[in-house]
């Protein structure tokens, strides 16, 4: 339902110091090339094609704009607006964002001055023309024509103007020119700071028009949107036409918060744009039609433009806050960026010298993996997966420690058991003691009866051992996969994507296959050990050895003893020592063969005991530590920098054409949010110091809510309820 409406005046302040002053710096904003990368508060003008939209923006700015085809619409142009006593016309052009550095400094050269308005439209053309708008270049730009107007009676006002939303293709206009224009005028009017102008032609059902679906798709509520209807001396006086677009103009039919505003079209097919007779006219078709019930604030040219310098005011009031502070955080955003990219680096000193800072970090954290210390943010949560990652000696140290029991479980390739079993693995004493039986017969050479090949020991051992090899070389390989695993998350958190695959490929993955070699190489040569004749000075093998004797001998009495025993019934007498004798020794007649058999499964256990621990040991002392852990600290270190060959330098640390164009640009954004930065600050300095207070960093954010805040209270229609005075 429609509010009571009532006389529209502009208020007092709007041509105040400060208001021109706000209004400026948000056009500076815009010509610095902010709304490339944040929403600005701005005015867009949005309509269907052919709904007069061009019309009103000629009847506001008073300057005529070219309309006689459509490439003239295939780009935004922003109308500034400028109460100032000197008159005067100037036209430059605003590159977009994707323009290269190039094409940005060649559109920015476009500027002109001109002192008679009927320049323009050939001024016009040309811009058309170095924008790359021609028959048979390009059909759409994302450049804007900046159209700066100042003179005595002009309003403060700043305008978007956008291409007409076309209905459907034709032989002048493409499906794919349909779809530019709608993704040009969608990407202005998503923007939540943007005030919707939606023009609406009389001669055509509003229900038909899209630019009113466009507007509640992006604006539900119809919070920010502003309806302009345009043409009403097409529609038959008195008719229901007629009573449908004054309840439309009423807020009646949609209803937008900022409400409905009617103007007329001039007729120039009666003859050239003139601005005075433009406004006679409409002031006299108002006066005899039926939107003469209207409120004189809500139609007519001169009113709109009134109506919309106060629009735009308390817009540009209420988000400069909020835009201040999406530029600190466009800004802190680009900085980490550009951080992360770390310096410039075109020349091979650049890049030296990016290497040199990157190896000293690298080595430190490299150090503090291995040594232990894990204090540095690097390591962050212990309970994650990438933190227990990164702790590179907690890591191998427990990998040591399954190492060993490994090897002290599945080390030996049979294990010996009480009883008989199924199990390849499982062996009893006896059958171990004939498998080796077997292979003294086979291994027999020149040494005595009785005492076995010195060599067969250690072709048990061997044999015995064979484990190890497979089973240290799987532990040396998830140590180098630890190791490598800790590179990367290095890399990770000290440099970005790109350069640190460049130092990994480059540098850092050919040397730790080379720490792979030698790590196998190194395992070799303790397995070499495996082939040659046992050799030790270790007690430990003369005391196994000794306890292995005397627990088999021992064995060995007991059961011949207790056969005895039982033979005897349980009862000894003297005349039974002979006996006892007798079974305690031998006879002279057993097989010397399996003696010397037992001998050499008792020394090959006994020498395997002392080899096993032993090679525990070996393994991270002489393997993992030496060739895997301690070249870290020297594999990328500000020595080996220094003395890298150019060649590799600038494989590993020059930047990428793409890399290069993404440090161009965050450069560029970066510029403009500061410039942003500054320029909304010198507004808050300003306006502080005309209050008489020094300027704080709230300040920025403030002035704009306090300072410049006018209570202003608004019905229905978006119209003001208050009584004022015309400053026009």
């Amino acid at each position: 339902m429609a509010a009571g409406l009532t006389d529209f005046e502009p208020l007092q302040s709007l041509s105040s110091a400060n208001q021109i002053e706000l209004l400026d710096v948000v056009d500076k904003l815009r010509a610095q090339g902010l709304s490339d990368f944040t929403a600005l508060p701005q005015l867009i003008v949005c309509g269907d094609q052919s709904s007069g939209k061009s019309s009103v923006l000629q009847a506001i700015s008073g300057l005529s704009f070219p309309r006689k085809d459509n490439l003239c619409t295939r780009f935004a142009t922003e109308v500034i607006l400028r109460r100032v006593s000197a008159k005067g016309i100037s036209v430059s052009i605003v590159p977009g964002h994707d323009r290269s550095a190039t094409d940005r400094e060649r559109l920015s050269n476009f500027r002109f001055s001109l002192l008679n308005a009927s320049d323009f439209a050939s001024l016009f053309e040309k811009a058309k023309v170095i924008m790359g708008l021609t028959e048979h270049g390009s059909a759409f730009s994302k450049d804007i024509l900046r159209v700066e107007i100042s003179g005595p009676s002009q309003p403060q006002l700043t305008i978007v103007d956008l291409p007409g939303l076309i209905h459907s293709e034709s032989k002048s206009q493409t499906a794919h020119d349909v779809d530019l224009v709608t993704v040009l005028v969608k990407s202005y009017m998503n923007n939540p700071r943007s005030i919707i102008l939606a023009v609406v032609s009389a001669k055509n059902d509003f229900a038909n028009q899209i630019v009113l679906k466009r507007a509640r798709e992006v604006d539900p509520e119809g919070l920010r949107t502003l309806g302009i209807i345009t043409k009403p001396d097409t529609l038959l006086g008195g008719s229901e036409s007629e009573a449908v677009f004054v309840s439309l103009a009423r807020n009646e039919q949609v209803e937008f918060k900022l409400g409905w505003h009617v103007v007329k079209n001039q007729d120039l097919g009666r003859g050239e744009f003139d601005p005075d007779k433009r406004d006679r006219e409409e002031v006299e078709y108002f006066e005899i039609s039926s939107f003469n019930a209207l409120p004189a604030g809500s139609k007519g040219v001169s009113r709109l433009r009134q109506r919309l310098s106060k629009v735009l005011f308390n817009q540009i009031r209420r988000q400069l806050p909020n835009l201040i502070e999406d530029i600190e955080q466009g800004s802190a955003s680009c900085e980490a960026a550009l951080e992360k990219l770390g310096p410039a680096r075109a020349t091979i000193e650049e890049q030296r010298t990016l290497l040199l800072d990157l190896s000293e970090a690298f080595q430190n954290l490299c150090r503090d993996a291995i040594k232990g210390p894990y204090d540095d943010p690097f390591f962050g949560d212990i309970l994650t997966p990438a933190g227990k990652e990164k702790r590179l000696r907690a890591v191998v140290r427990n990998m040591q420690i399954d190492f060993a029991e490994i090897i002290r479980t599945q080390g030996s390739r049979w294990e010996i058991v009480e009883q008989p079993s199924s199990d390849e693995r499982c062996r009893t004493r006896a059958e171990a003691v004939e498998q080796i039986l077997k292979l003294l017969k086979h291994s027999r050479g020149r040494e005595l009866p009785g005492l076995p090949n010195p060599l067969l020991v250690t072709e048990v051992f061997r044999e015995y051992s064979d484990p190890w090899s497979h089973l240290a070389r799987d532990h040396i390989q998830e140590v180098w996969k630890a190791v490598k695993i800790l590179l990367e998350r290095v890399l990770d958190y000290l440099a970005e994507p790109v350069l640190g695959d460049a130092l990994l490929r480059v540098w850092l993955d050919p040397l730790m296959d080379e720490c792979l070699r030698n790590a196998r190489a190194k395992l070799d040569e303790l397995l070499a050990v495996r082939e040659k004749h046992p050799i030790t000075t270790n007690d430990y093998f003369r005391d196994t050895v000794y306890k292995m004797r005397l627990k088999r001998h021992e064995l060995s009495f007991t059961q011949r003893l207790s056969a005895l025993f039982n033979k005897f019934g349980g009862e000894l007498r003297t005349e039974d020592i002979p006996a006892i004798i007798s079974t305690i020794y031998p006879k002279v007649d057993q097989d010397m063969d399996v003696d010397a058999a037992e001998e050499v499964f008792d020394n090959m256990n006994a020498f395997y005991k002392v080899a096993m621990k032993l090679f525990i040991d070996n393994i991270p002392t002489v393997v993992t530590e030496v060739t895997l852990l301690n070249p870290l600290l020297s594999m990328f270190c500000p020595k080996v920098v220094y003395n890298m060959k150019p060649k590799d330098v600038e494989r590993i640390a020059a930047e990428s054409e793409e890399k290069r164009s993404e440090r161009e640009e965050l450069t560029r954004k970066l510029e403009v949010l500061r410039e942003g930065r500054a320029t909304c600050r010198l507004y808050a300095e300003r306006t502080s110091t005309a209050m008489g207070k020094p300027a704080t960093p709230t300040d920025a954010k403030l002035k704009s809510s306090e300072n410049l805040e006018t209570a202003t209270l608004t019905n229905g229609n978006g119209v003001s309820d208050s009584s004022e005075t015309s400053s026009d």
